[in-house]
């Protein structure tokens, strides 16, 4: 289980990078040319990844059934999913977003069990109340009983709905982030299940690469169709190249860590794959710390839920013998 570990950790840095650039872009640029940015690049790189790969082959032998599990999981990650993570980021920043779209590992693993027959453990279990009580904790950093005093910005506006600004002037829109944090959590917790159904047996890594081409692809496709229905696609291609730079850099390592999940869910299951990937969550908050500190929301509480999410999704990933716990 090595080289699927390791390309799980791959995808979670990457992923992580990716939260600490997108988070710059949205500053500035709005969330459809992050979209369409994104997405666009995305395709192409995924696309020359599976030419070098030697993946064509593996394109031509897929069944209609798998193209179709790997569209639906690309329109329901890439599109639905990224779009919803991408308008909670922008709402409440990466930091406090992560706890809540850690729940998507809980998601996966009710999923896998029932659709998958994956088993439940007493580790799976110790795992889960973990990272329930984890969006929790990180809430009581912004309730009104938690408030400490704080010296705003000058030009910061004042503080609305209980959202506490931090300390360089970000205010959390709390409400707004909480929902679409949760809606992203669904998107990314329910999308393995679809690509571990689509993969066909004996594919191999090269078969994942083609399963993410397919789905990066197909939710491409769907973004642009919707954007230039709105009439927007001029604007969503228009942006300062500081943002086109930042969003640019976020496609890149959303791709990169895509590519490394594909690759390990076409070698090792769901329940394994998606825990380890989603030790980001700590890995963001070291990214935020360098990228965006007058961005995020770096409260004790919110750092400590960051820490009791990474123990429960250890615990779903962890191996029960290890422990003497069946």
């Amino acid at each position: 289980m090595i080289l699927p570990t390791v390309l799980a950790l791959l995808a979670a840095f990457t992923f992580a990078a990716n939260n600490a650039t997108l988070r710059r872009g949205v500053v500035d640029g709005t969330l459809s040319q992050a979209m369409v940015v994104t997405l666009l690049l995305g395709t192409v790189l995924v696309w020359i990844a599976v030419l070098a790969a030697g993946g064509t082959s593996q394109l031509q032998a897929l069944p209609l059934r798998s193209t179709l599990l790997f569209s639906a999981a690309g329109l329901l990650h890439f599109g639905f999913g990224r779009y919803c993570n991408y308008r909670a980021t922008r709402a409440m920043g990466t930091v406090l977003v992560g706890p809540v779209q850690q729940t998507s590992v809980l998601i996966t693993l009710v999923l896998a069990i029932v659709l998958l027959g994956e088993r439940l453990t007493a580790m799976h279990i110790v795992g889960i109340v973990l990272i329930m009580a984890a969006p929790m904790l990180a809430a009581r950093a912004h309730a009104p009983a938690s408030f400490r005093p704080f010296k705003p910005a000058p030009d910061a506006e004042p503080a609305k709905s209980g959202a506490k600004p931090t300390a360089g002037g970000f205010q959390p829109k709390l409400g707004e982030g909480y929902l679409f944090a949760t809606l992203s959590a669904l998107a990314y917790g329910s999308s393995p299940i679809l690509v571990r159904q689509a993969m066909v047996e004996g594919s191999g890594m090269a078969g994942g690469l083609a399963g993410a081409a397919v789905a990066y692809t197909a939710a491409t496709a769907g973004v642009v169709a919707l954007v230039i229905c709105q009439g927007g696609l001029g604007r969503s291609l228009t942006m300062s190249r500081p943002t086109l730079g930042w969003y640019s850099v976020a496609g890149v390592t959303a791709v990169a860590s895509q590519i490394f999940v594909y690759m390990a869910l076409a070698i090792a299951p769901a329940s394994v794959v998606i825990p380890i990937q989603r030790t980001s969550l700590v890995m963001r908050v070291w990214f935020a710390r360098v990228l965006n500190p007058e961005l995020e929301s770096f409260d004790g509480p919110v750092l400590l839920a960051t820490v009791v999410s990474l123990i429960g999704a250890v615990a779903l990933a962890a191996d029960p013998g290890w422990f003497g716990m069946k």
